[in-house]
This record gives C-alpha cells, sequence and structure tokens, in this order.
C-alpha cells in the first residue's frame, strides 16, 4: 500500500481527461502510476507447494515518479556505490543557481542540466588542477535535484567528491591537504560563473539574452561539507536516484482537497509541516517528473565509465581490496505465501493485460 499512490490515483482522472494542459512527460507518469500494479499491466498467477493456496500479482510499472517502484533499484545503486568507495575522506558539494535562472532550467531543463552538470564539474577540476591548491584530477559522482524541502522549483546539484585526486602524470596520488578542506570555496564559485555564462550564451543565446547581468556577478552557491567515509552520503543521495521528491514517509495526511507532508526547516533544523491544496500538491509532484532521456546521476574525472584505467590506477595507489560479495539467494518478497507465510509460491500462469485478477482464496 502507498498512500502517496493512492492519493495520485484517485486525482489522476481530473488530470488525464483533457481539460487541463499536462506536458507529454508529466501525462505519461500520471498515466503509469495509474496503471501500475493494476490489471492493464498484467502480471502472473502464483500457487504455494506447502499449502496448495493461489495468488496473484500485478506488474509495476516502473516509472521514476511512482512512490510504489524503485525501491530494488535503491537498493543495488546504494550497494554498487558503497563497495566502490575509497579509503580517503570524503566531500558532498552542492551547487545551486541563482533564483533568475530556475524559470529557464522549468523551461528548457533539457539544455539547462547538460550545461549545469558540465559547468560545475569543469569548475571543480579546473580549481583542483592549479598546483597551489591540490594539482590533480578528481573523480565525482553527480547526483541532480530539481526540488526544495516543500516541493518548490529549486535545481541544484550535489557531488560526492573524493579528498584527493590523481597527479597528471598519473604516477600518484594527491591527498587534500586537510580532511575538512578540499579547495577554495571563492574559486570554485567563480569558475562556475564564468562557465556557465560563456556556455550557455553559445548553446542557447536567446535564453543567455533573458538573463539579468547581475546574475552572472552573484547567487551562485556553493556549499562544501565533509562526509566521511561517505557511506551516509551515498545512502541519502540514493533515496532520489530511482524515485522521485517525495515519498510515504513524508505525507502526514492526504484528502482530496489538501495534502500535508512533512519537512525539516534549513535555518533551525526543526521538524515542520506544510499543507497544499489538493490541485497545488500536483503541480509541485509533477513538475519534477524528469524529461525522457534525462540522467540524474553522472560521472567525471576518473570515475566517469570511459576512464575504467585511471580507475584501477587509483584503486592500484591506494591499495583498495578487491570487493568480492558472495551471491545469497534470499528469496524475494513477492514469493511469501499469503496463505501460510512461508516463501514456497511458484508461478504457474501469467495474467494478461487489462483483465480482472483471478478468482482465488485469500
Amino acid at each position: 500500500m502507498s498512500v502517496l499512490a493512492d492519493w495520485l490515483v484517485r486525482q489522476a482522472p481530473a488530470w488525464l481527461d483533457g481539460s487541463r494542459p499536462l506536458p507529454p512527460a508529466q501525462r505519461r507518469a500520471l498515466l503509469a502510476i495509474t496503471r501500475c500494479r493494476t490489471p492493464a499491466l498484467g502480471g502472473h498467477v502464483y500457487r504455494c507447494t506447502e499449502c496448495d493456496g493461489e495468488d496473484f500479482a500485478y506488474h509495476s510499472c516502473h516509472h521514476r515518479a511512482c512512490p510504489r517502484c524503485g525501491g530494488a533499484g535503491t537498493a543495488e545503486w546504494t550497494q554498487k556505490q558503497t563497495d566502490r568507495l575509497l579509503p580517503v575522506p570524503y566531500f558532498l558539494v552542492t551547487f545551486t543557481v541563482p533564483e533568475e535562472l530556475r524559470p529557464i532550467f522549468a523551461a528548457r531543463p533539457e539544455v539547462l542540466l547538460d550545461l549545469f552538470f558540465t559547468e560545475a564539474a569543469g569548475a571543480l577540476q579546473t580549481v583542483a588542477a592549479r598546483s597551489r591548491h591540490l594539482g590533480a584530477e578528481l573523480g565525482m559522482l553527480g547526483v541532480f535535484h530539481n526540488w526544495g524541502r516543500q516541493l518548490q522549483h529549486h535545481p541544484h546539484l550535489h557531488f560526492i567528491v573524493p579528498g584527493g585526486g590523481l597527479t597528471p602524470d598519473r604516477k600518484a596520488w594527491r591527498p587534500a591537504r586537510r580532511p575538512d578542506w578540499l579547495l577554495p570555496k571563492a574559486a570554485v564559485e567563480a569558475a562556475l560563473r564564468q562557465g556557465m555564462e560563456a556556455a550557455l550564451r553559445a548553446a542557447a543565446p536567446d535564453l543567455h539574452a533573458q538573463v539579468p547581468d547581475a546574475c552572472w556577478r552573484e547567487g551562485w552557491w556553493v556549499h562544501w561539507q565533509p562526509a566521511g567515509t561517505g557511506e551516509s552520503v551515498v545512502k541519502y543521495l540514493a533515496r532520489y536516484v530511482s524515485r522521485t521528491a517525495i515519498g510515504d514517509e513524508r505525507i502526514v495526511a492526504a484528502t482530496d482537497e489538501a495534502v500535508t507532508f512533512s519537512y525539516i526547516d534549513p535555518e533551525t533544523k526543526a521538524a515542520r509541516e506544510c499543507t497544499l491544496a489538493a490541485d497545488e500538491f500536483m503541480l509541485r509532484y509533477l513538475q519534477h517528473v524528469p524529461p525522457p532521456g534525462q540522467h540524474r546521476v553522472r560521472y567525471f574525472g576518473w570515475m566517469h565509465p570511459a576512464a575504467k584505467k585511471r580507475r584501477m590506477i587509483v584503486e592500484t595507489l591506494l591499495a583498495v581490496a578487491i570487493v568480492v560479495r558472495s551471491r545469497v539467494d534470499e528469496p524475494a518478497w513477492h514469493l511469501r505465501c499469503p496463505h501460510c507465510s512461508g516463501f514456497t509460491l511458484v508461478c504457474v500462469g501469467r495474467i494478461a493485460r487489462a483483465r480482472a485478477p483471478p478468482a482465488c482464496e485469500r
């Protein structure tokens, strides 16, 4: 059961009947949520080998905006990234764009997101390459979020950065000077501002003309935070890699008139609640549906998939132990019998799409 998914399904007909303009990506997302784990997607019939009871399970939609889906993908991504962590201190670096640039992000995300990723990573690499700061190449994992704590539009990037880099000759690992400091914040901000302005002017002059000149001098925010071994940051970011801006754990109440959800006040760190009218909540929720082909997670430097040799050099220099996980065939949750509670269900048939479930004793 998902409180948020059930609420979205109840509200969906009023948004899919054509009376309200919805971008194609948002319409597809809402339609996928209404069809998730229903006869519309088909499913399988199971029989218990112990008690002979029958059960059925409908297929999931696997859409990134669906509150019911993404759990398995989140766990897999978390484990993969945790296994790849290096024995060095890590940093969480957050980039936020000026408020004047956010409407352009909302209107042309397919252009601005690529530029933002490229220039933010480029700013870090440019400053890190200077010998007076680090004199080495960084490896980075970046995750894009386009929402704030109250589901408002707030595009920003999180980078998980190891505390050090690979020297230009690729023969040594150069560690950060301190475990709580990697690069000068002001220098990275300046490099990002200059890079974004030049890149936007070249890629989309019409969009660049809409940005006030003052935007290129202030409002760019870079925040550095020591992240220890990096495990806690990986777990935090993993929650939004395969899922969207909010989950059931934050929903306090959801009626046909309004939705109340919890959030943490960024200033006081106190838990607060926000209540939005149903239409406003739906608009805020759907605005965070990513366009088709948009990747929220990207890799840079020697962590890029095309830089496997440089990654191997780093692991060799740091004497990273090879992690070999023995496969444990744990029973899948959907094979648990609802009658005797044993993991003894076996598939005995398929349910065709758009058909009612077979009659079976529960």
